[in-house]
């Protein structure tokens, strides 16, 4: 591995590889460098399309019966770096809607020694779906950034607050077209996830504040936030025009877990005041991730993921009714004001 696995990504080079949602693949750019995606040597394409009863279809375990999985790469001319999954569908009404998921049977890494992050993930999102549908009423209202949304929807059937991306929030014509295609096209009113991205980069109490005027009084309502959410910050940041202060660094597998998470403590503590998470990746190592200012702690999107200087204080109105394992990946808070 290069000299890059003991740097702090940040600045441009972390938004434009972040804003790709490509957490998939965290360890790829620590053999292969910082990319850039904008460059004519990385291609964006759908590479297979199955259906249901076809060869290699997998189960898929979702509300709705799939028309159609496609499979999507990013990589070099030469090899796939990151694979994704987006199933085609038809909702209750007959709409065709998207959603990226994780197949039981994930691919393969790309990457010798480094496992597949796609099974950690499927099962994360089904043990959660379970959850969602034996304790939310059908007519529940989640609020969570789009991919989660869709794959809520796929997984459970209940509605979402937002559940397509923002054409606006990939500033890149080639990033554009393959997120809108990805995601079943880009969301016509764009007020609903602008006002969620403003919200998210909010002082919590205020964005809660503002949420309980939005919200709808007459269904259930819940929060739900994924680590998989700080893929997403370019995204956040170009619909909320607020930069988030946060700043993140691979560590890589140490025998040692406590040494390792000593090094991560003092890292966290070079800049603000000591506020992180730890993300669990395939192969033993962890991204940490630290807040550097006191304003950034008191964001809502820094008060519902599991940073340190947050757990166990869930903000008022909100109650944290379920969390998976191994680093806190999902988290679903219930709203309880009224």
């Amino acid at each position: 591995m290069t000299g890059r696995n003991e740097e702090t990504r940040r600045g441009g080079g972390l938004r434009l590889f972040l804003g790709l949602g490509l957490l998939l693949a965290g360890m790829a750019v620590l053999v292969l460098g910082l990319p850039s995606f904008f460059s004519e040597e990385w291609r964006f394409e759908k590479v297979k399309e199955t259906k249901p009863g076809e060869a290699g279809f997998p189960v898929l375990e979702g509300r709705f019966q799939p028309e159609t999985l496609a499979e999507y790469e990013i990589g070099r001319e030469d090899r796939a770096i990151v694979s994704l999954h987006a199933v085609s569908y038809r909702d209750n009404n007959g709409a065709l809607r998207h959603a990226m998921v994780y197949p039981s049977s994930g691919a393969a890494s790309p990457l010798p020694g480094v496992a597949d992050g796609s099974q950690m993930r499927h099962a994360f999102w089904q043990s959660a779906a379970k959850a969602i549908r034996q304790h939310t009423d059908e007519n529940a209202l989640f609020v969570s950034w789009w991919d989660n949304a869709q794959r809520i929807h796929f997984l459970t059937g209940r509605d979402a607050w937002a559940a397509l991306p923002v054409a606006e929030a990939f500033p890149e014509q080639r990033a554009r077209r393959f997120w809108g295609e990805v995601a079943g096209g880009f969301a016509e009113d764009v007020q609903p996830l602008r006002q969620l991205a403003h919200w998210l980069t909010m002082d919590a109490d205020r964005a809660l504040a503002e949420l309980s005027e939005r919200l709808p009084k007459d269904r259930p309502v819940f929060l739900a936030v994924c680590l998989d959410d700080l893929a997403r910050l370019s995204e956040i940041e170009a619909l909320s025009g607020v930069s988030l202060p946060f700043e993140a660094r691979f560590f890589p597998a140490d025998a040692n877990i406590h040494a390792q998470i000593s090094a991560v403590k003092r890292w966290a503590e070079e800049k603000g005041r000591g506020n992180y998470l730890v993300h669990p990746l395939p192969g033993g190592g962890i991204r940490a991730w630290r807040i550097t200012s006191e304003e950034g702690e008191k964001t809502l999107l820094a008060r519902l993921l599991p940073f340190v200087g947050s757990m166990g204080h869930t903000p008022e109105p909100l109650q944290l009714v379920y969390q998976s394992g191994q680093g806190a990946y999902l988290s679903i808070f219930k709203w309880t004001a009224r």
